[in-house]
């Protein structure tokens, strides 16, 4: 992948993989870097090459900052081989909730990675949420009780019963779902998933048993 490579420095990609919770090194080489971060088991292309934009953003900045201030860096040890820690700006990462353009529910999968990616505890997850949003939504959120307005789980649901996606939408959705012809296969595969996953969430399977019940009532619906 060309964009690990291009532009890039050995502590830019040290610090990409310790963001990604990888076993990395100030002293491995570029290639090695390089390697270690293709061939993890969650690598994702998108986030990673979002992730390392910022990174490399950061520390231009930082370099830039220092020239204007020919000011020393304070640093501590581990600081002296990998001097720009990078600081993830999760609001650079993130797009905003566009209801004409995006389905809620993949949006809110996209969100939720990043979320977990960045170790936010998800207590605070919906106030960074809000960020996102159109300010209608977050007028109607607003009025939720207080025991509530902070609680994810609660806020999901509201979400997608405000734009109608029920168990049956989401079945109906994963069942009629076609790989479009600007996107690809993996995008169709992420899709598909998350609609069968709402869908079985929101008919409460959490067993083989429920789930083989389920199918069977499906099918007999068709005949």
């Amino acid at each position: 992948m060309a964009y690990l490579l291009k532009g890039v420095r050995q502590a830019d990609l040290v610090n990409l993989a310790e963001e990604l919770q990888l076993p990395a090194s100030p002293n491995m080489k570029l290639t090695e870097l390089r390697n270690l971060i293709l061939n993890s088991e969650n690598y994702d292309e998108e986030l990673t090459r979002d992730i390392l934009t910022i990174i490399v953003e950061t520390r231009i900045e930082g370099e830039r900052e220092n020239s204007l201030s020919n000011q020393a860096l304070n640093r501590n040890a581990a600081g002296q081989s990998n001097p720009y820690k990078y600081q993830p700006d999760i609001q650079k990462l993130i797009p905003k909730f566009n209801s004409g353009e995006t389905d809620i529910s993949l949006y809110l999968v996209i969100f939720e990675r990043y979320m977990k990616r960045f170790n936010i505890n998800q207590s605070d997850w919906v106030s960074h949420l809000m960020g996102y949003l159109p300010a209608d939504i977050v007028q109607v959120l607003a009025r939720e009780p207080e025991e509530q307005a902070e609680n994810y789980e609660h806020i999901k649901k509201l979400l997608l019963k405000r734009f109608k996606l029920s168990p049956e939408v989401f079945r109906q959705k994963f069942a009629h779902h076609q790989k479009k012809a600007e996107g690809t296969w993996r995008d169709f595969l992420f899709e598909a998933q998350n609609y069968l996953e709402e869908w079985l969430k929101g008919m409460e399977v959490d067993d083989f048993e429920a789930l083989k019940e389920l199918m069977i009532a499906d099918q007999m619906k068709k005949r």
